[in-house]
């Protein structure tokens, strides 16, 4: 899974100077606090998830950490997490190398000096299982596909038919958005504006701005962001409590 789009780099030195700093920083302080903990985060399927861990160990080059079952389940799923501590000017981004739910334990390499450019959004862009139908109704005709992520203010749509597309176009995307409590389906129009196109993955993903403009489509949207966040809470603590280890090597 790509996770690159949360961040960008602040590398300081070069990135090997730079890890070597940042475990060497954390050896000394965990040498006089074997108590020391740090703050990660992870961007669960979207939603931020973010505990305390503690330092269980450093070498030249990897960090070993104590983790909340639940921060374990959600680096198992993309194998990286942020480390955040007072230690620092800037946030970390590091690989996860090993990851055992059942033990509550990681060990994480290759770390680099990062901006969390995810946490400047002003709302949570959820992925959503199962995905939901969408159109988009562009000047070079109607386009159908699948909505993928959405949030309040943007969207990501998987289209399987080649279309010539243009950047910066205003249209309406019409989303199928379900309602579990009343068992039914809003059919809604969001003012949408297409502001880039991810030719590296097949289906081609297109991302919009978009905006609820009455107090239904405001309503609708929210209520299933909602219901979306409470069954990704549950996914997550249902799989730290099946405890299920998980060992992953990365390159």
């Amino acid at each position: 899974m790509d996770y690159t789009y949360l961040y960008s780099t602040r590398i300081q030195k070069t990135f090997d100077e730079d890890q070597a700093d940042i475990l060497s920083v954390i050896r000394v302080e965990f040498a006089k606090n074997p108590e020391l903990e740090v703050q990660l985060l992870n961007y669960y399927k979207g939603m931020p998830v973010s505990f305390k861990a503690k330092i269980a160990g450093v070498d030249k080059h990897s960090l070993d950490l104590d983790v909340h079952p639940q921060q374990a389940v959600a680096i198992s799923a993309e194998h990286y997490t942020f480390i955040r501590s007072n230690l620092f000017k800037f946030d970390i981004i590091a690989k996860a190398q090993y990851v055992n739910i059942r033990r509550q334990a990681i060990l994480l390499r290759q770390m680099c000096y990062v901006e969390i450019v995810a946490e400047n959004r002003k709302h949570i862009r959820l992925k959503l299982d199962p995905p939901i139908k969408a159109v988009f109704n562009s000047s070079t005709g109607i386009v159908r596909g699948k909505l993928i992520e959405l949030s309040m203010a943007g969207a990501v749509m998987t289209v399987e038919l080649p279309f010539n597309e243009v950047i910066g176009e205003e249209a309406n995307l019409s989303v199928m958005v379900p309602d579990i409590e009343q068992n039914t389906t809003y059919n809604i129009k969001l003012p949408a504006k297409l502001i880039s196109v991810l030719d590296e993955t097949k289906p081609r993903r297109f991302k919009f701005s978009i905006t609820a403009d009455d107090s239904i489509s405001d309503r609708v949207i929210s209520k299933y962001l909602y219901h979306r966040q409470v069954d990704i809470i549950r996914e997550l603590k249902a799989a730290s409590e099946l405890g299920l280890p998980k060992l992953q090597a990365t390159p």
